[in-house]
């Protein structure tokens, strides 16, 4: 390669130092023998016994590497073009993809490494050692226990429906009975004072508190329908049901309750007890109860009130009144006369039903009927002393039956007194019984202080022994739950699927469908589709069970959307991957990442086998949540393996994309439509659900429905219809036996039904909620929602007035009651809400009951709900009915950023949304988008993506918010950062809008948070509102290749090794639009084809065209990997494929190869490319020009010559090499080329001199060439639309020419290089670079640098120093670029941000050391050491004798025992002086004499020094004995030792590295691992192996070159050590004994670490350009305390003498910083420090070289012959060139 290819990008000085070394060192590896077969006896029994099932990850792996050694350190990239450069030369392609970030519990980031798709039984040799180890250790992991592994946990995990199914929800719910009046200040004190203390409990537990009271809030419509007692009755079944812990409380005291009229009395027995009721009565009887044949067996039906007294519901009083107390009088006389009847007619057990209270009925059913009483009921008797003795009057009767007929009320004592003394006593225990006795004040009287007391206790009580209860009562659950929240999941999903089947009827064609799938031999998966309401999911669930009827054949299924498990596409297939993993007693730890669980996914289902088949059923794709695309179906098998079945359900539409994209994989057969539902099937569901019901249809009922199926068709009309149906009776006339025509008009008829009856408002504004809340609403939600709607209470309130100014529970559990078939719980949140279920549902309620002019209104209610606005005791304001003004509590749930430990995603998610819909931008800004603790707590608890998508919606609904601007696109600018560490986000705050006058609050609630964070004493980032708009994050490489949409406003991307993901973008609001995964390995390029309709990937192998869906079109398979592909034509309809000496022209529609056409000028030359950036170009416009000539441009392999292809003629047009070689025999190359707009011309140059040729297209021939800098580092040229300019990127720049003038200017300054760079209009650019990071410009704003200029100190700093006084640093600089000798040593005051000192000097000191406060150690060319005093600037020591000539000089002072250790002249021995005497202490010889040292390493706490050879031998010096040992890598028993080396604060012990080679599972891999050496001893301590790792890392390719390497030791105290390692894990290790204290993870790149030996904090820095991130870590705790990452790499960091603080350096501008650490008890504070170089401010020459300098000491006891000392000048001269470089 010529002179283009050997100058290298400009990288940063870390990385030249280290490719240096690198160069140095590295001898050939050593290679081990190849096993002759690669693998073993056990593992081919082990294959041979599995041989239905996939090759284990290692053999696949050794089979590839034929047994080679497979993690040669010598071959691991250190910087990121060091790793494009290895991904080019392998011809191994690894297929595991890397591993992902995950966040600690402390908001960390850090790396888990997984074992990835290796199954454990198949990768150890001894198969013997695992067996049912691996079950048992997979089965605890979940939480399954051996026993239950025989119960029934196995059979739910099969997918077994019969299986008895355990408890899932995590609730505590209670009722509570008592009669009403008498315990309403009981009620009315819990409610205030307990529940809230509960539900908090409650939360913490993670449980959700619900208290159904059924005493208060009876509306008229519930007494009109007489259906109050079944509904309370019911509620104590559902709280049985749910709750974990108490569900029953009683408050039973002295009043017996209610006894109501039976709904229903079954036709045989009513008409036996009207036989013995009198005439008068009868009468009464016979005109309320009505024979409905409709009920099996017949029944005799209690008439609504409204039939016959329709102003029971009247709105005016006075008739409300009369026809209430008629009504009542005729209830009393129907109560009396079915009483004595019962008793004559029936007997006594039979009787009670007309006798007892309904209090007593829901005591029998929650007391003495239940199981166990103990466990779940408790009982407050309250005794009011003397109250059966006082005499009869109004107040006495509310508290116990003494009015009316006096047999009647002393019938009810006697009832009551049975119930209390007798019933209730013998089943619940006296612990469950709490007692109380107060005396008469005319009731319960809180003017009294023994009342005041008695409810103070009770409410205590109640309080203490209900959290007692649960607390018991969750720790059982816990200790019996089998499977954790697993078993759980599937136990949802097997309840919904049973509850499905329970409507199910017919469809035997359907069936047969699927047993004919479950049967045959398809390796497809089966795709059910149809409209909406077409009955898909009872299919489905029709179908698991069919497939759960197959002999031993294991079920997983999922109904997506009803469950929190099922909603998202990661919990998803997290779930179904860890069933199938315990089905087949498999060992595999699944990822919690998206990329890895759909490998792991897909490998599982290999598991299956001929023993145990597989079934995967998914219904309801479309009700996935769209994140992550998971509508996309990239996560989709789409060949099974042998013995799996995978079945799955979508609605038809394409704006669902799910159908769409099943057909683009699958083949039409395997796409079943749902039929229409046959009328005979019709029929028989009828007959099956009315069976169900108990009920029948007349035969002109049956026939109303039977033909309005016919016209609408659809399952879920047949069954609204049927719902409507079953409320109809045998004697209903036909006016009200009239069905709806379409799915559409039921709904709205249901509705108009409820609200009849629940009211309009109540319902209206309940369904309005639900439908407009972002994801659902909980049940305890909305009532503390409806509870705060003074509209929906005052009609509720409309005749009465309430204990408490809330929603009566009531009134919600009707409406669930009838509602509840139509809604469906589902996970948001981490929270259990409730939605509709079907989309029709949620249209209808939208247009019913959200309308445009109501949203706002609703929406603001919500937000103040997910506010707290009126929670914690705050008193809401209304009007009552009467419009008198008031204010009540509301008791309901608080809303703070977290319960406990817990984040309240509900708040976090939904208030900011709510405040923008209902346009309260002023409190979106106070309490949001604005407010720092809810960003923090946002982004804690879900992402920073989330967060953006916030202010993306307030900006565009609120476009002239400035301060929003600021802080969204601040965000946007910081999301890599935060993705990286969530609590980066005040720092990166502060500095982003640092100045910003509208944001100054902001600004200071960043700076007060509490947690620690690093702050600069200088802005150091991008500012928002200047040219960078957005910093788009998710890739997790650093990007290769970009194309944007001809309209630009979408950018597609692409990455280098390591992200194998296409991702689009859009450019307008700066957001991915989709991600596109599993489509092949190491991408190279991505186009826009085919008038922006495909996607072309370019991938080494082949070439692949997808459609926005994702769906793959076609793909093209080159013959040569090293191809060149272009793409053009008419709005790219042409793509051309260069490799060999020909083109093959493709269309871009269709795939189809049209031309194949050879250039026959391309004599000994060949097309494609050598790995590198592919040099070609196309015209981006020609679609401008009608009917012109279309080419297509490239290069040769080598880069030298340029053919252009003309798409008219389909014909080469000229070959031509543009570059010979130049008389000093290198040779330019190619590295840019573009076409220019009128087609006329080639751009092209070099990337040396960075010349702009513009070339005639069809000779070649230079017309114009532009002289270029030498500076720039030129690719990826394009030419603009008007053919005006021409634009590309240099180094961190985009240059733009002027093609006509040659003027060239640079814009958009990155941090890093920049890889390419697109714009359709210069308005809007899009540019990528050598970070992870898309970049969005708006070129059309002003540059905004901040006020980085303003403490430019000069060019740029070189080295620097931390002093004991940290208020300064001592530094060496250069003053400009503009002279070679224009250097300086200053101290710097960082407080005042100013140079205080000054010396001038010539040249670079090689020696930079700190001696004490004010003196440091400099060496200049004449070798010899100096001590400068900073404060004065001159020299006060020189040293004997001189160092070695290097550019590198080992010099280091152990400031602890004043000694300056360095090597004699020849570097052959060790030299010792004292800081205090200039003459020469010792040379303490070596050992090894024939050899150079080559780095020597210190400890500022011991005498001992350790030296690293140039043969890689170790020698330590004792310099307090003089004496000195070797030890080689046949001491440590490796094959090399390495560079590492550190010395421990005792000097007992050294930390060295070496080089050896392991075998693992037949793996041969070689390391670099850590060696503890005792010095006084002379031998091996410990070997420092993380073998758990190591395992990883061979079992799992990773792509990232991952291995526990050795690359740098630090000590942080006297015994711990860090090691940083090739996996980008820092480890701790004690000096003492060699064991692994902790695994630093969190960096992503490799590490630099800083420390002070026992200094509080040490700091590490991940230097690669995809990093580029700081972090702060406790010596006492190793946590890592804050971290920061940086837009650009900084120069040089050192940790100040304090501890706590450091500073860092950076080029352009030349800045020396001071970062501390915040949000600690103590911050810094460098004001306080003594101004020891204050005053004014000196500069001096200093001279470092004087004459006697060069002249030999003849009393010089080193008389070693520095080798170098011939090659002086040259070295000057390299120095010089260096210097130039700086």
């Amino acid at each position: 390669m010529g002179s283009s290819a050997s100058k290298a990008p400009p990288v940063n000085s870390r990385e030249t130092q280290k490719t240096v070394l690198e160069d140095k060192k590295a001898p050939n590896p050593p290679v081990e023998k190849a096993n002759s077969n690669g693998t073993s006896e056990n593992n081919n029994q082990i294959e041979s016994a599995l041989e239905n099932k996939p090759k284990p990850a290692v053999e696949a792996k050794r089979k590839e590497n034929g047994g080679h050694v497979t993690n040669n350190r010598y071959e691991r990239p250190k910087t990121s073009k060091e790793r494009v450069q290895m991904r080019r030369e392998k011809t191994i392609v690894p297929k595991e993809k890397p591993p992902k970030l995950r966040r600690e519990r402390t908001g960390m980031m850090k790396r888990e490494k997984t074992m990835g798709l290796t199954r454990q039984k198949t990768t150890i040799n001894d198969k013997s050692l695992k067996g049912k180890k691996v079950m048992t250790k997979s089965l605890i992991q979940e939480g399954v226990t051996s026993s239950s592994i025989k119960s029934g946990v196995n059979a739910i995990l099969m997918g077994n429906l019969t299986v008895d199914l355990p408890p899932t929800a995590k609730i505590v719910r209670i009722f509570t009975s008592s009669t009403f009046k008498d315990t309403e200040k009981e009620r009315n004190m819990w409610m205030t004072d307990a529940y809230p203390k509960i539900k908090l409990f409650c939360q913490n537990l993670g449980y959700e508190f619900q208290v159904v009271d059924m005493r208060w809030g009876v509306r008229n419509e519930s007494v009109d329908e007489h259906n109050g007692t079944e509904m309370c009755l019911r509620e104590v079944q559902q709280c049985q049901r749910l709750s974990t812990g108490p569900n029953f409380i009683s408050l039973l005291s002295h009043r017996y309750g209610y006894r109501n009229l039976p709904r229903l009395i079954e036709a045989t027995e009513f008409e036996r007890l009207v036989e013995a009721v009198e005439s008068g009565p009868k009468k009464i009887l016979t005109k309320w109860y009505k024979r409905d044949e409709n009920a099996v067996p017949p029944v005799y039906a209690l008439t609504q009130i409204s039939k016959f007294l329709p102003d029971f519901l009247s709105t005016d009083a006075q008739k409300k009144r009369a026809a209430t107390n008629q009504f009542w009088d005729e209830n009393d006389i129907m109560q009396d006369a079915l009483e004595m009847a019962a008793n004559q007619v029936l007997g006594p057990e039979e009787a009670e039903k007309y006798v007892v209270s309904v209090t007593e009925k829901e005591t029998q059913m929650g007391i003495l009927e239940t199981a166990d009483p103990k466990s779940h009921c408790l009982w407050f008797k309250r005794t009011i002393k003397g109250i059966e003795d006082l005499k009869p009057e109004t107040i006495v009767s509310h508290y116990i039956d003494s009015t009316g007929s006096e047999e009647k009320w002393r019938k009810n004592r006697s009832l009551l007194k049975e119930l209390c003394e007798n019933k209730i006593p013998k089943v619940l225990p006296a612990k469950n019984i709490c007692r109380y006795e107060i005396e008469w004040r005319q009731g319960i009287n809180t003017d009294y202080p023994d009342h005041r007391k008695y409810l103070s206790r009770m409410t205590s009580d109640f309080t203490n022994r209900m959290i007692s209860m649960i607390k018991e009562a969750v720790a059982e659950r816990a200790r019996a739950e089998s499977g954790g929240s697993l078993v759980q999941e599937i136990t949802n999903h097997t309840s919904f699927c049973k509850a499905k089947l329970e409507n199910f009827h017919g469809r035997e064609k359907a069936q047969e469908r699927i047993r004919q799938y479950l049967k045959d031999g398809s390796c497809e998966i089966l795709a059910v589709h149809g409209s909406s309401g077409s009955g898909k999911t009872t299919l489905m669930a029709k179908a698991v069970e069919i497939a759960t009827t197959l002999k031993s054949t294991a079920v997983a299924f999922r109904f997506v959307g009803t469950t929190p498990g099922s909603s998202n596409i990661t919990a998803l297939l997290e779930s179904l991957t860890r069933q199938i993993t315990l089905i087949y007693q498999e060992d595999l730890k699944v990822s919690e990442e998206l990329r890895e669980l759909v490998e792991q996914f897909e490998h599982v289902l290999h598991y299956a086998c001929a023993e145990r088949p597989l079934v995967v059923m998914i219904d309801s794709l479309d009700q996935l949540d769209q994140a992550n695309n998971a509508r996309n179906l990239f996560w989709l098998p789409q060949h099974l393996p042998p013995y799996v079945k995978f079945i799955v359900s979508t609605l038809e539409e394409d704006v669902y994309e799910c159908f769409p994209n099943l057909k683009g994989f699958l083949s039409p057969e395997n796409l079943f439509s749902i039929p229409k539902l046959p009328t005979h099937d019709a029929s028989g569901i009828v007959d099956h659900l009315l069976k169900r019901k108990d009920r029948c249809l007349t035969k002109r009922q049956r026939e109303i429905i039977l033909k309005a199926f016919e016209k609408c068709p659809l399952p879920l009309y047949l069954k609204m219809s049927l719902d409507e149906a079953c409320r109809w009776n045998s004697f209903s006339p036909e006016s009200e036996t009239v069905l709806e025509k379409t799915i559409r008009e039921s709904i709205d008829a249901l509705f108009k039904r409820l609200e009849k009856s629940h009211g309009v408002l109540m319902m209206s504004r309940s369904m309005g909620y639900l439908t407009v809340a972002r994801n659902g609403l909980s049940e305890s939600e909305l009532e503390d929602i409806l509870s705060c709607d003074d509209d929906v209470l005052n009609d509720v309130y409309q005749y009465w007035k309430p204990p408490l100014r809330r929603l009566p529970p009531l009134l919600m559990a009707r409406l669930r009651t009838d509602l509840q078939q139509y809604l469906v719980e589902r996970g948001a949140d981490n929270v259990t809400v409730t939605s509709w279920y079907h989309r029709q549902f949620a249209e209808a309620a939208q247009a019913r009951y959200s309308p445009a002019d109501k949203v706002k209104f609703l929406h603001s209610q919500l937000a103040e709900f997910f506010d707290g606005k009126w929670a914690d005791g705050k008193k809401k304001p209304y009007k009552d009915k009467d419009g008198k003004e008031n204010e009540e509590e509301r008791h309901v749930m608080s809303q703070p950023l977290m319960y406990g430990n817990t984040y309240n995603h509900r708040k976090l998610n939904n208030l900011p949304y709510h405040l923008i819909h209902s346009k309260n931008v002023a409190a979106l800004k106070e309490k949001c988008l604005c407010n720092y603790e809810f960003l923090q707590h946002k982004l804690l608890a879900t992402s920073c993506r989330e967060v953006i998508d916030d202010f993306d919606l307030a900006r565009r609904t609120f476009p002239n918010e400035k301060v929003l601007d600021l802080i969204g696109e601040a965000c946007q600018l910081s999301e890599d950062d935060i993705i990286y560490d969530p609590l980066m986000f005040p720092s990166q705050m502060i500095d982003r809008l640092m100045n910003e006058k509208s944001v100054e609050k902001f600004v200071e609630e960043c700076k007060a948070c509490s947690h620690p964070h690093i702050r600069p004493n200088q802005e150091v980032l991008i500012k928002p509102g200047g040219q960078l708009r957005h910093a788009m994050a998710g890739h997790r490489a650093p990007l290769k290749s970009m194309d944007l949409r001809r309209d630009g406003k979408v950018a597609v991307t692409c990455c280098e090794i390591g992200d194998d993901e296409i991702r689009t973008w859009d450019v307008v609001r700066g957001k991915l639009i989709r991600t596109y995964d599993g489509l092949g390995n190491h991408p190279f390029s991505v186009h826009f084809v085919n008038n922006d309709t495909f996607i072309l990937i370019n991938y080494i192998d082949i070439i692949k065209a997808i459609n926005e869906l994702g769906d793959v079109m076609y793909q093209i398979q080159p013959r040569f990997n090293r191809h060149s592909l272009v793409v053009g034509g008419a709005k790219n309809t042409w793509l051309g494929v260069f490799q060999g000496q020909e083109v093959e022209l493709y269309d871009a529609k269709t795939g189809e190869l049209k031309h194949t056409v050879a250039n026959k000028n391309m004599d000994g030359l060949s097309f494609g490319t050598d790995g590198d950036t592919a040099v070609l170009a196309y015209n981006r416009h020609c679609c401008n020009y009608d009917g012109s000539e279309n080419f297509m441009v490239v290069t040769d392999s080598e880069q030298q010559h340029i053919s252009v292809f003309s798409l008219k003629q389909k014909t080469f047009v000229c070959t031509v090499q543009v570059f010979t070689k130049p008389a000093n025999g290198d040779t330019y190359t190619v590295d840019a080329i573009a076409i220019s707009a009128d087609e006329r011309h080639v751009c092209y140059c070099d990337c040396f001199t960075n010349d702009l040729h513009i070339a005639d297209i069809n000779t070649l021939k230079d017309i114009k060439v532009h002289k270029g800098e030498g500076e720039d580092y030129t690719l990826n040229y394009h030419v603009s639309k008007d053919g005006k300019s021409l634009y590309c990127v240099s180094n961190r720049d985009v240059l733009i020419w002027d093609l006509k003038t040659g003027k060239r200017k640079y814009t958009l300054e990155h941090s890093c290089n920049v890889t390419d760079a697109r714009t359709v209009d210069f308005r809007t650019m899009v540019t990528i670079t050598e970070d992870k990071v898309v970049y969005l410009w708006d070129m059309t704003r002003p540059e905004k640098r901040g006020h980085k200029d303003k403490f430019n100190i000069g060019h740029n700093v070189w080295n620097i120093i931390t002093l004991p006084n940290t208020r300064y640093v001592a530094a060496l600089f250069k003053r400009s670029s503009e002279h070679t000798t224009d250097f300086g040593l200053i101290v710097y005051d960082l407080v005042d941000k100013k140079i205080v000192r000054q010396a001038n000097i010539m040249e670079t000191p090689g020696v930079f050391e700190l001696i004490d406060d004010e003196h440091v150690l400099l060496n200049m060319g004449s070798n010899k050491i100096k001590i400068v005093n900073l404060n004065t600037m001159t020299v006060v020591h020189t040293f004997q004798g001189k160092i070695p000539h290097s550019k590198d000089p080992q010099v280091n002072v152990i400031n602890d025992h004043q000694k300056i250790v360095t090597t004699t002249k020849g570097r052959t021995h060790l030299k010792v002086y004292d800081i205090n005497h200039e003459d020469t202490e010792c040379i303490i010889p070596s050992p090894v004499p024939d050899e150079s040292i080559q780095k020597i390493c210190t400890n500022n706490k011991s005498l001992k020094v350790a030296a690293l050879t140039d043969y890689k031998k170790i020698i330590v010096f004792d310099i307090q004995t003089k004496s000195a040992k070797v030890i080689t890598a046949v001491n440590v028993k490796v094959s090399e030792l390495a560079e590492a080396v550190a010395v421990a604060p005792s000097g007992d012990s050294i930390v060295i590295t070496g080089t050896k080679s392991f075998k693992i599972y037949d793996e041969v891999t070689e390391e670099t691992l850590g060696y503890i050496w005792n010095s006084k001893t002379g031998k091996l301590v410990a070997e420092l192996h993380d073998k758990e790792y190591q395992e990883n890392y061979v079992l799992k390719e990773n792509q990232r070159g991952l291995s526990i390497s050795v690359d740098d030791v630090m000590f942080i105290t006297d015994t711990l050590f860090l090691t940083s390692d090739d996996d980008y894990i820092m480890r701790v290790w004690d000096i003492n004994s060699g064991v692994l204290i902790k695994r630093l993870k969190g960096h992503e790149s490799n590490i630099e670490m800083f420390s002070i030996t026992d200094g509080p904090i040490f700091a590490s820095y991940g230097c690669w350009e995809e990093e580029n991130a700081i972090k702060l870590w406790s010596t006492e705790t190793l946590d890592c305390i804050a971290s920061f990452k940086l837009d650009c790499a900084f120069g040089k960091l050192q940790l100040c003498k304090d501890g706590l603080t450091f500073v860092t350096t950076e080029v352009n501008p030349s800045r020396i910083i001071h970062w501390k650490l915040h949000g600690v008890e103590e911050v810094v504070d460098l004001s306080k420090q003594h101004e020891k170089f204050g005053g004014k401010v000196l500069e001096v020459d200093l001279d470092l070289q004087a004459v006697e300098d060069y002249e030999d000491d003849p009393n010089d006891p080193d008389t070693d012959i520095d080798l170098d000392d011939d090659e002086d000048v040259d070295a000057v001269d390299d120095d010089d060139d260096d210097e130039e470089n700086i």
